[in-house]
């Protein structure tokens, strides 16, 4: 293995050799679509503006892929590129945690390629592939992944998928007939899985949003009954410069909530590695943001006329 990653410092030293600040700028702003911000963007977009059953397909498998990242580097530790013992000089910016998976490879993989297979055209297969390259590739252009971390976290990612177009359509037919109380006990279940290995505080975080985010998709459904996706078939929305009004809306105030909401959290229960209460504040305070994401903030677009289309029959189950 120490070959590999000293052949691995030759290739990051011969990419960097073409470095240059515009390049470097290019660079950050490509990793910056891997980050969890970026997917937190695109989820809720596809979430309030677009179909919320998509929206919640995707959360959970990008949920389930950065578990499983997150869970890997804890229990891997490989150092990076930049670590003591290796070449400090080659980090770009900085990274704390180890090294294998690449999530940024892993997770662009898993989100774009689930967002291409709902259209299934070649034309968005190839920009989820162009777009998972180009993410990858900035990763060791800034020095903070080995090569071998990428191919990791593709082969991680290529699992996840196959995971997901296998086993998601029969566990998504169950849930299905299980109706409001089937999926709060998986939800909940998964996230009980998920919080079982906590190495670490960030190994709670998807474990969080899993539990808020999948009891929020079932409340929406049990009592709120809004349906991003009725949106367009709505006769008053059929102009389009009111139809991009109200969606663009609906996100401004969705993030802005959810904002001030983790704001809130944030301080109420600030941090503190020293208390015996950190990681149960960790999980807490991500796992309500998440329901407000999934059932506050649809609850907030009826309560402020942003749903754009008249109530819908709420689940009976």
């Amino acid at each position: 293995m120490e070959k590999a990653l000293q052949w691995g410092l030759d290739c990051i030293r011969a990419i960097q050799s073409f470095a240059s600040p515009p390049l470097t700028m290019a660079m950050k702003g490509i990793t910056g679509l891997g980050t969890a911000a970026a997917y937190l963007i695109i989820i809720s977009v596809i979430y309030w503006c677009m179909d919320e059953k998509k929206g919640i397909r995707l959360a959970l498998v990008f949920l389930i892929s950065a578990w499983i990242n997150i869970s890997l580097k804890f229990l891997l530790d490989q150092p990076r590129p930049f670590f003591d013992g290796y070449d400090p000089s080659l980090g770009i910016i900085g990274e704390k945690l180890g090294g294998l998976p690449s999530g940024h490879a892993q997770n662009s993989m898993v989100t774009f390629v689930v967002i291409a297979s709902w259209w299934k055209k070649k034309k968005l297969y190839a920009i989820a592939a162009a777009l998972c390259l180009l993410i990858s590739f900035s990763r060791i252009y800034l020095g903070v992944h080995f090569p071998t971390d990428i191919l990791g976290g593709w082969l991680l990612g290529a699992l996840v998928l196959f995971g997901y177009f296998k086993l998601g359509p029969v566990l998504e037919k169950f849930l299905e007939r299980g109706g409001t109380r089937a999926g709060m006990i998986a939800g909940a279940a998964l996230a009980y899985i998920m919080i079982l290995y906590r190495p670490g505080g960030e190994a709670l975080i998807p474990g969080g949003i899993m539990l808020g985010i999948s009891a929020g998709f079932c409340l929406n459904r049990r009592y709120i009954g809004f349906k991003s996706s009725a949106f367009f078939s709505n006769s008053a929305a059929e102009n389009s410069r009111i139809k991009y009004l109200i969606l663009t809306l609906r996100f401004l105030a969705g993030i802005a909530s959810l904002l001030l909401i983790y704001a809130a959290l944030e301080k109420l229960l600030p941090e503190n590695p020293q208390s015996g209460n950190n990681e149960l504040f960790i999980f807490f305070k991500y796992a309500v943001a998440a329901l407000w994401g999934s059932a506050g903030v649809p609850w907030l677009f009826k309560l402020i006329r942003l749903s754009g289309a008249p109530p819908q029959e709420v689940e009976e189950k």
